[in-house]
């Protein structure tokens, strides 16, 4: 498979996000962040939740957590001292990139992981079991 190849399939397998709008005023952060991480996150949601429950239990941590308050800390604690899991969980946005995308992702990593890491942290807390 050639890399254009690869990036057509990539394109069309990601999900449409309706929400996530582009105007002309859109900073091409915003606008990577509208138009490839969202239908990316979207697309490998149910993989990471399921990553991230799995690492925590590895690690003894209960995923019976009740109050909202708890899953926020909880979830806060793991993307501050969990690098492992936090490398795992980039990884599986990363590689759904186009090389194209991953050049831009490239010269901005440092603003755009901290994207990735505010979106995955609101997709835990809402969708925690």
């Amino acid at each position: 498979m050639n890399i254009n190849s690869r990036d057509h399939h990539l394109k069309n397998i990601r999900p449409e996000v309706s929400s996530a709008q582009i105007f002309e005023a859109t900073s091409s952060i915003e606008a990577f962040q509208n138009g490839v991480l969202r239908p990316i996150l979207k697309f490998q949601n149910n993989l990471l939740v399921q990553l991230f429950l799995s690492r925590i239990h590895l690690k003894n941590q209960t995923s019976e957590v009740v109050r909202l308050e708890e899953k926020q800390k909880l979830i806060t604690n793991q993307f501050k001292t969990n690098t492992t899991l936090k490398q795992l969980l980039l990884g599986c946005v990363i590689g759904l990139l186009t090389v194209e995308e991953f050049e831009f992702y490239k010269t901005n990593s440092s603003s755009l992981n901290k994207r990735i890491f505010s979106m995955l942290k609101d997709r835990l807390i809402d969708q925690w079991p």
